[in-house]
Parts: structure tokens; sequence; C-alpha cells
């Protein structure tokens, strides 16, 4: 234990590392029981990449700044959906292939899957098998943690924006002033603050933090887009990393995840554009989204009209990505008792759990246990 427990935390931001941190400084063995939590997010509990990404996952594919972590973070995705019965939010473990396809010559190797277009895949590799990648919805999963996290003693759910924060004498949080959805003003006591803002955290810590601190702390957002598509059939329990060539000689390499509820997953980049002021302002490109169709029908008539695809989601969000290419972790230098977890990328669904869990050890503890995050340090 510190030698004095948190008063009141404040996690600032509803995505996948604002939920689990919330959730792991909840039920963590050392939390006091006077030490209140508050999740305080602008618009609603994923309303980002957490909401809206594919959610695949994967244990050994990462460098050695952030291999503990994914580790640690695959097995605990893991140890979660066996506790709490990872159906309820997509759980799966899954194989991995990367494929090639040319539609302006035939192939003569066979399909490595029954649903691929025959004669169109060209060359065909596995990625990870069962034992190192997984899926799940990340809406699911993140909705699933926060209601958890709710069910704990002494924590809520606040909507708002977070405007400024107050410092004691001693560089300690004090407050922070919010904006509540209706438009009023709150001050809200308290005395740890983490920024899990996703690809806002950059200007939210400026805003709190200043130049001198908060703007070391670069976190900006990339657009990815996707649509999700219900086929008739059931596919097969696989993520797909594509380089295709049209029929037109155009090029695309988007990412195909079959979902265990009869749906799959299909995104690629395209058309970026800045970050805009709130999650509930991102919308999609109809270009890009007009290109992921075009691809898919490419790739297998089971995405066609013809054999009766049904349109569930076209959609857009942005990845948080830190400007140092690499995540922020831990404590921010400069400042007490404000913590930072942000920039992940695209690996945001493998890494989001194990952070939470780090940081509510850093918080809670004063040193993270679970994994090595000594080069992740903001």
């Amino acid at each position: 234990m510190s030698p004095s427990p948190p008063s009141h935390i404040l996690i600032i931001g509803g995505g996948i590392c604002g939920v689990s941190t919330a959730y792991f400084l909840s039920t963590h063995a050392a939390r006091s029981s006077s030490t209140k939590i508050t999740l305080l997010e602008g618009t609603k509990i994923a309303a980002a990449a957490s909401g809206y990404s594919g959610g695949f996952l994967a244990k050994d594919w990462h460098g050695s700044a952030t291999a503990s972590l994914s580790a640690m973070s695959y097995d605990l995705h893991a140890q979660l959906a066996k506790e709490f019965g990872g159906e309820k939010w997509g759980y799966r473990t899954v194989d991995t292939l990367s494929i090639e396809t040319d539609a302006t010559r035939k192939s003569k190797r066979s399909s490595p899957l029954p649903w691929l277009a025959d004669g169109l895949v060209h060359s065909s590799r596995s990625l990870g098998s069962h034992n190192t990648t997984a899926q799940v919805h990340p809406g699911q999963f993140t909705n699933f943690f926060s209601a958890k996290f709710l069910e704990q003693p002494s924590t809520s759910l606040e909507i708002g924006t977070a405007t400024s924060l107050k410092l004691d004498e001693n560089g300690s949080p004090q407050s922070v002033e919010y904006v509540k959805s209706d438009g009023s003003k709150s001050d809200m006591e308290v005395d740890t603050v983490v920024l899990a803002a996703g690809p806002w955290t950059g200007t939210l810590a400026e805003k709190l933090l200043g130049d001198k601190i908060g703007g070391k702390l670069g976190v900006q957002g990339h657009r990815a887009h996707s649509v999700v598509l219900k086929t008739k059939d059931r596919l097969s329990a696989t993520c797909l990393f594509t380089s295709m060539t049209m029929e037109d000689g155009s090029a695309g390499e988007p990412e195909v995840y079959a979902r265990p509820d009869g749906t799959t997953y299909i995104c690629g980049a395209g058309d970026d554009e800045p970050l805009p002021a709130t999650a509930a302002e991102v919308s999609p490109s109809p270009n890009a989204i007009s290109k992921l169709h075009k691809q898919a029908k490419a790739l297998s008539d089971v995405f066609s009209t013809e054999k009766g695809v049904e349109i569930v989601a076209e959609q857009a969000c942005y990845l948080p990505i830190a400007d140092r290419g690499r995540p922020l972790i831990g404590k921010v230098r400069g400042v007490q008792g404000v913590f930072i977890g942000s920039g992940l990328s695209c690996w945001g669904i493998t890494q989001g759990p194990g952070t939470g869990k780090v940081l509510a050890e850093m918080i809670l503890e004063g040193r993270p246990k679970s994994a090595d995050i000594s080069k992740l340090a903001p």
C-alpha cells in the first residue's frame, strides 16, 4: 500500500483503457474502502475506437517495448473470458492467415478457406494459431466491464467533458472542472487523475496540465474505416490480413475478421481527416466505405447482395497514435498524482486490459507488478 491511499480517483475516458483501469482499481485487494472512483466520459462508454474497432488480439506480434504488456494482457483476456463467460463479448481464439490475391490472373493453388473465391489466392501463410491469436467484440467487452465496475462500492460514471485541473500547493490534483451533457459546469474534488481519452488524450493533457507538461504527452488520431456484414452462412473462426490486387489493377489491404455472431468485420485505412472535437462528430468517408464493399465482394461472393449479405454497419473511428511512436503508460512527470494510459494505436484492444491492470498497481501499490512497462513511461 502507498503511505496514504487515494481519496478520490478520477479516470477520464470511457474506452477500453479507461474502463479497464476503473475496473481493476475497483476490485484491487489494496484498494481502501474509503477510496472513491469516478469514470468521466464525454458521450457514452465505448464511443470511439473501443466501440468500432475489430477486436483482434495477438500475443506475440509485438516489439520489445510492449512485448511484456501484450503477452500479459492477451492472457488476461483469456482469464476474464473464463471467469465471466467471454461469449458475452464474442471472445474466442482464432486462426490467423496472411493471403495475397490477384484477380487479374487465375491461381492454380487451392483456396485455404472454403468461403474464399476459387482461383483467387496466390499465396497463404499462417500468422497465428488458436494459441496466439484471438478476438473480442470490443464494444461489448468495454460495456460489460463498465457495468462490473459500477457494481463495486463507491464507484460512479459521470457524463461530461473535463475542462480544467486545479493543483494544490504540493502540485497534486485538488479538483477537476467539467461540463455536463446539459451544458452546466461542475467541480469534482479529486487527488488522483488518470488520462485515458484515446486520440483526444493529447489535447486533454495540454488543456489540464499546460504546454510545459501536457504538451509533451502528444497523442493524435488516425482515421480507420470498417463495414460489418452479416453473411447467410457462418464463417470459420479465422482472421485474415490481405494484400489484394483487384480486376482493375487497384490494390488494397483490408483486414477481415469473422465473428462468432455470424457477422464479419472488414476494415481498412483511407481518406484520413483531422480528429474532430468529440467522438460524436466522427463520420466515415463514403469513398472509403465504397472501397471496402468492393474489396469484400472481390474476396468472396458470400459478401455480395446476391448471396443475401446484410449490411450491419458502415463506420469509422480514430486510432490513438502517440507522437513518440509507442504507448504512454505510467505516472506523468512533473506533477503528482496524474497518470496516463493512451497511444496504444491498433493494439488498444489487445493491450487495454493489461494497461488498466498495471495502472491500478501503480496507483494502489506504487509500482507495476504484472508486466514490464519501463520503456513506456510518459
